[in-house]
């Protein structure tokens, strides 16, 4: 999975912006309702520690993500690879789901500010509608598999959406992946779990790469066990560490924090991208109208 950032081109122009709205991970989906009010932003995750027991840092919401404690096991690798084998199974019965997402990403060594929009899916056909909430504050961007000649639909919100209207944009173009890692095509936790199971079944080596289990980890008021992934440099991999949240209820991943390789023996990782997914909904029975931008719900139209 090619994880090379688009690179901005000078001066954003009114359509380029909309690119922010509509290209997510992916690490790509699904879950709960828009928010009723605009989610705290989170402050910056905790620093890589070989123990980080007690250490706490912001998360969304207002809320606390809780690394937890590591558990010792002796095979690791495969009971990480089992979790996400498990958690693919699981996913097959989300027929759709809301929810609220959380995003930042590091685009040219800088760290996005929080992207916080909700969040509507749909697994047949492939379905997203976006709607944010900061910043752009009522930006929304939908796209369906195989309708809309495969363009994204989008529009922004207040006096700009006078101007340029309902734009139909390449979900990899240029304009809808400027100052993002990743296409709306692989939003959600859907495209999370895939990529992660890609990866764990190759990029885990037994003896090599460490892997450590934090059980009582928490993602909001969500208990979790996290699994995070630490790799030499002579590992060829995207990411030096990962740290997957597992909804300890649920069984699917809900967070990710992905990091860089340190560019200097000593120095620390830092984060490129981390996605959260919270108010977490499963199959609300979401209908074609909730992807579909006539929807009276819905701010598309230029007027």
């Amino acid at each position: 999975m090619d994880l090379v950032a688009a690179r901005p081109t000078g001066r954003v122009s009114i359509r380029a912006r909309i690119a922010l709205a509509v290209s997510l991970l992916a690490p790509g989906g699904f879950l709960a309702a828009a928010p009723a009010d605009t989610p705290p932003k989170p402050a910056e995750p905790a620093k890589p520690k070989a123990q980080v027991a007690a250490k706490e840092h912001g998360a969304p919401g207002g809320d606390r993500i809780r690394p937890g404690s590591p558990l010792p096991d002796s095979d690791p690798v495969a009971r990480a690879r089992k979790a996400i084998a498990d958690s693919r199974v699981r996913y097959r019965s989300v027929q759709d789901y809301t929810c609220t997402f959380f995003k930042r990403e590091r685009i040219d060594g800088k760290m996005s500010e929080m992207n916080i929009m909700a969040m509507k899916a749909r697994s047949r056909p492939k379905s997203v509608y976006f709607k944010f909430v900061q910043p752009y504050q009522g930006r929304e961007a939908i796209w369906v598999e195989g309708r809309n000649k495969g363009k994204v639909v989008a529009h922004e919100p207040g006096i700009t959406k006078l101007v340029a209207g309902t734009l139909h944009l390449d979900p990899r173009g240029d304009m809808a992946m400027e100052e993002n890692r990743h296409p709306i095509t692989e939003a959600g936790i859907g495209a999370l779990i895939e990529t992660v199971h890609a990866r764990w079944e190759t990029g885990l080596i037994p003896g090599v790469t460490k892997v450590v289990f934090h059980p009582g980890a928490k993602v909001g008021d969500r208990p979790c066990t996290m699994i995070e992934t630490i790799h030499g440099p002579s590992e060829r991999v995207d990411f030096s560490r990962v740290c997957l949240y597992f909804d300890a209820e649920l069984g699917l991943p809900i967070r990710i924090e992905s990091y860089g390789w340190p560019r200097k023996p000593g120095q620390e990782r830092e984060l490129i991208e981390e996605y959260t997914y919270t108010n977490l909904r499963l199959n609300p029975g979401l209908k074609d109208r909730d992807f579909d931008p006539k929807n009276s719900q819905y701010s598309y139209g230029r007027f």
